[in-house]
């Protein structure tokens, strides 16, 4: 029987990521990142275990934990507490009880070592991916400049890159785009549109103006998905526009992989 477990957090991406992850290895997931909402998620979804942010709209993770303690109906449901970096775990605000099995700092999160936590609660051998798989290398000696801010996307896609063999150079922002770009001739580009300064789209078309840099492929991953996005994208020269919400992290190792390899 499989065990089903609520993911209750902030983060959307970090929701879809573990999600994904957690699905693969044979977990049944539910989420809710509204607060108010956690008490009767576990009601009506009956986890077997709570993934909880301490921070949440509406309601924060203290307060739910102690509502939970309270009520019979989800009080014996196991928890593992997750914490933004610069915010730390006040124990003194949680109830004692031995439902609490583990904590996680968000900022050192990966999906692969969750599931270790979670496998152990539930008294599972590791059953990771990379535990079972052989190293990928597709993109070995392939290089791909990646214009990302946002931190979370950042640590976790980066290791996916790394995994299958593929060789990062990471910017935030254009200054650094173009900074390697006078040094490094990458495979592809990887652009997000919302960034520090000057966005991906004008980054885009700065570099598809230059004859050196006009025959790299570039991924648009963004969060933004307007019609009126994608046309300008494509207008300007992207070979690929994927929104961050709707696709998967494989599948965005698998369109870099067909456009390097095309």
């Amino acid at each position: 029987m499989k065990e089903k477990i609520l993911l209750a957090l902030s983060d959307t991406s970090l929701i879809k990521v573990l999600d994904e992850e957690l699905t693969k290895n044979g977990y049944i997931c539910d989420n809710t990142s509204d607060g108010g909402q956690v008490i009767e998620k576990m009601k009506s979804f009956s986890p077997d275990l709570l993934l909880i942010d301490i921070i949440l709209t509406n309601k924060n993770g203290y307060d739910i934990l102690n509502e939970k303690s309270f009520d019979r109906d989800v009080t014996k449901i196991p928890v593992i507490i997750v914490s933004n970096s610069g915010e730390p775990i006040h124990m003194n605000k949680i109830p004692s009880t031995p439902v609490i099995k583990d904590y996680i700092i968000k900022s050192h999160v990966e999906p692969s070592e969750v599931l270790e936590k979670i496998d152990k609660v539930f008294g599972r051998g590791s059953i990771t991916e990379s535990a079972t798989v052989e190293k990928i290398t597709v993109g070995k000696g392939k290089k791909i400049l990646w214009v990302e801010d946002d931190k979370l996307l950042s640590n976790i896609l980066s290791k996916k890159f790394t995994a299958n063999g593929y060789t990062l150079l990471k910017a935030t922002k254009s200054e650094e785009v173009f900074s390697f770009l006078e040094t490094e001739t990458p495979h592809i580009i990887i652009l997000d549109i919302l960034l520090p300064g000057i966005g991906g789209m004008d980054i885009l078309q700065k570099i598809k103006m230059q004859e050196k840099f006009r025959s790299i492929p570039i991924i648009i991953l963004s969060n933004l998905n307007k019609q009126s996005d994608l046309e300008k994208a494509k207008t300007l020269g992207a070979n690929k526009f994927l929104v961050k919400a709707t696709v998967s992290l494989d599948e965005i190792i698998t369109e870099v992989g067909k456009l390097i390899h095309a």
